[in-house]
């Protein structure tokens, strides 16, 4: 758990780091922080090294930061930078479904999870929620997931049940990585990407790799484009 450091932030205005890798989301949510005197925009990170460095360089309070910075895992990302800047509060802003990523989030070192589809106003709570000390999570996300979830295939139901390791796997399957590029990616070898690849298909149902690279597909569809 990290220290509470809110009585020292409030003697001086928080600084705001950006991590996306999405030049028009980075230049929108770095609009907003200008905006409000209450904050300083410190800068924006387009990658992980970059973000690393930029922590380095000016400690923020803050990092509102892309669930998927590039092809880097966020997950690990943010377990990443939670062990090394502790004093660093991670916000994760992305168009990813939370009732998938927001635990797992939270998990790793994560203090919120601001869905994209929030507005200025939440983005703005969300950062104030943290700077105070607490977790955030996007209201109102729960009754719009159940409905998600209803028309959803069996594949984004139950992708919770996977390690983040193999939703990491599942989810390069579906953006069109085989397995050799799949293991470059990771560091592993490619028979431990058919590992990951056989126990994902048990865990979700699929009978074979042609179904399990189709659903790897459409769950790769369905996060991508809310």
């Amino acid at each position: 758990m990290k220290t509470v450091r809110t009585a020292a932030i409030s003697s001086r205005k928080p600084r705001i780091l950006v991590g996306d890798n999405s030049a028009v989301a980075r230049e929108g949510i770095a609009a907003i922080i200008r905006r409000n005197s209450r904050y300083t925009l410190c800068g924006s990170a387009v990658d992980r090294h970059m973000t690393i460095e930029l922590l380095e360089q000016h400690k923020p309070d803050v990092l509102l930061l892309e669930l998927f910075l590039g092809s880097c895992d966020g997950l690990f990302l943010i377990k990443e930078l939670a062990d090394r800047f502790p004093e660093t509060r991670i916000l994760v802003i992305s168009k990813q479904p939370e009732e998938v990523f927001a635990e797992r989030a939270l998990r790793a070192g994560a203090s919120g999870y601001w869905m994209k589809t929030g507005t200025c106003e939440e983005l703005i709570h969300a950062i104030e929620t943290v700077i105070a000390g607490e977790l955030y999570v996007s209201p109102g996300i729960a009754l719009v997931a159940v409905h998600k979830l209803l028309e959803s295939p069996a594949a984004y139901r139950h992708a919770s049940n996977l390690t983040d390791r193999e939703l990491h796997v599942f989810g390069l399957i579906g953006a069109g990585f085989g397995t050799n590029r799949i293991a470059k990616e990771l560091g592993i070898s490619p028979r431990t990407v058919e590992t990951y690849d056989e126990h994902i298909k048990i865990k979700l149902g699929y009978p074979n790799a042609n179904a399990l690279h189709r659903g790897a597909r459409q769950w790769f569809e369905l996060s991508h484009h809310k």
